[in-house]
């Protein structure tokens, strides 16, 4: 891959990534494999919908539900070789680089989000030293996920205001901490969400609840008995312009990814 200057021909290398440059498990192949070149990657624009809808006894179907099916991805690489020796380094090198499975996989134009995958296959198009190839990741999340970002604030609510939040979604973590001794904690959304947590906690003490663990803790602790079989833990969900009340002031932590297809 080669950045355009001008025109006269220039000896040095390009140190920049290819545009595309495969990041997997927090590796740059480019960088970790000299002799492995992202070329094209395919998948990650649009999405497929898995649509539930049977044939009526009339004309057409009946729309049930749909759900996004999973991503695939392939990477189109180069491998470019001059001895069997090297051959032999580069491909055992990849295998090492891409054995890890359900990790971040991100890419050079845009490494402020992420996907969750898993490598599938690497094959090469030909056994040769100089060849290219193909990896196909799996994403059983269809979705990529920005960095993690963070609400900070004491009181009793909040208006969540992030133009990206554009689809709903729950947070990846929630921490509360009263500043007064509460018999119960409840949060409740403007879109009818509500989590209740029908245990005492005391002033300092602080509750965390994890939307990916699925856990619930008080300090250390884990109470997940303490949570109300009601409350909508798996679909709390939040986007631009979300109110979330309190029943108690204290000091209240929000950590969530921006998701997009």
């Amino acid at each position: 891959m080669y950045d355009f200057r001008d025109l006269q021909p220039r000896a040095e290398p390009s140190s920049s990534l290819p545009l595309e440059a495969i990041c997997y498990a927090g590796k740059w192949l480019d960088q970790e494999i000299p002799e492995f070149e992202t070329l094209v990657v395919e998948g990650r624009a649009g999405f497929e919908r898995q649509i539930n809808a049977p044939d009526r006894v009339g004309d057409g179907s009946l729309y049930l539900n749909s759900r996004i099916k999973e991503r695939k991805i392939t990477v189109t690489f180069r491998l470019l070789c001059n001895t069997i020796e090297r051959y032999n380094k580069s491909l055992a090198k990849l295998n090492q680089l891409t054995y890890a499975t359900n990790v971040e996989v991100k890419f050079a134009d845009e490494q402020d989000y992420h996907y969750i995958g898993t490598i599938e296959s690497i094959s090469l198009d030909k056994p040769l030293f100089s060849t290219t190839g193909k990896i196909e990741i799996v994403c059983a999340d269809p979705y990529k996920y920005s960095t993690a970002k963070t609400i900070n604030f004491t009181g009793t609510s909040i208006n969540v205001l992030d133009i990206e939040l554009s689809y709903p979604q729950t947070p990846k973590l929630i921490e509360f901490t009263p500043n007064e001794a509460i018999s119960k904690f409840e949060m409740r959304t403007n879109d009818s969400k509500v989590f209740t947590f029908n245990e005492s906690i005391g002033a300092g003490t602080k509750l965390t609840i994890d939307f990916t663990k699925l856990t619930v803790k008080l300090n250390t602790v884990q109470h997940l008995m303490g949570l109300k079989l009601s409350s909508n833990f798996s679909d709390f969900y939040i986007r631009n312009g979300t109110v979330i009340t309190l029943n108690a002031r204290g000091y209240f932590k929000m950590i969530y990814e921006v998701k997009r297809l």
